[in-house]
């Protein structure tokens, strides 16, 4: 899968969507003051694009979006990592790694997660691991959590 190809496919397969509102955002409703924080720090963010600015507030609480946060975020932010140089600085990439390849611990929560995408949209993410596995450096240096984010994505629909 070439950077060009899953460029091109992006838009097809995940259009944009709105912005889910309030609590809607959020994959914990109540209490949870990571979730909270997300909220408020994505609050003025309109529309169905991320900006650079507001996915690098979201690479590191990915955790704390609802499966239509989810829905919302991945279509700015796979463009964005597909888009940058990637360089050992990037960590919107790896993030992006470590949230698909989930410990066990964290299986669940995640197809909880990810429950709003559609079969042809997590073939997507499958395509995209696959990517950032042929990549020089990507490959190497998430390639267990690479591979461990193909076999969980694949076994989500099985």
């Amino acid at each position: 899968m070439t950077t060009d190809n899953l460029i091109s496919k992006l838009t097809s397969v995940f259009p944009q969507v709105n912005k889910p509102e309030g609590k809607a955002l959020s994959f914990h409703r109540d209490d949870c003051f990571q979730c909270e924080y997300l909220r408020k720090d994505l609050k003025a963010v309109t529309g169905k694009e991320l900006s650079p600015e507001s996915i690098r507030v979201v690479h590191q609480e990915m955790s704390c979006l609802s499966a239509q946060g989810w829905r919302w975020v991945l279509p700015s932010y796979l463009k964005y990592c597909l888009s940058q140089p990637h360089e050992y600085w990037q960590l919107e990439t790896e993030f992006l790694i470590y949230n698909l390849s989930p410990t066990e611990d964290h299986r669940e929560e995640t197809k909880e997660r990810l429950s709003a995408l559609t079969l042809e949209q997590v073939r997507y993410l499958i395509d995209f691991l696959k990517w950032c596995g042929e990549h020089e450096y990507w490959g190497e240096y998430c390639e267990s959590e690479i591979s461990s984010g193909r076999e969980f994505l694949s076994s989500i629909f099985s």
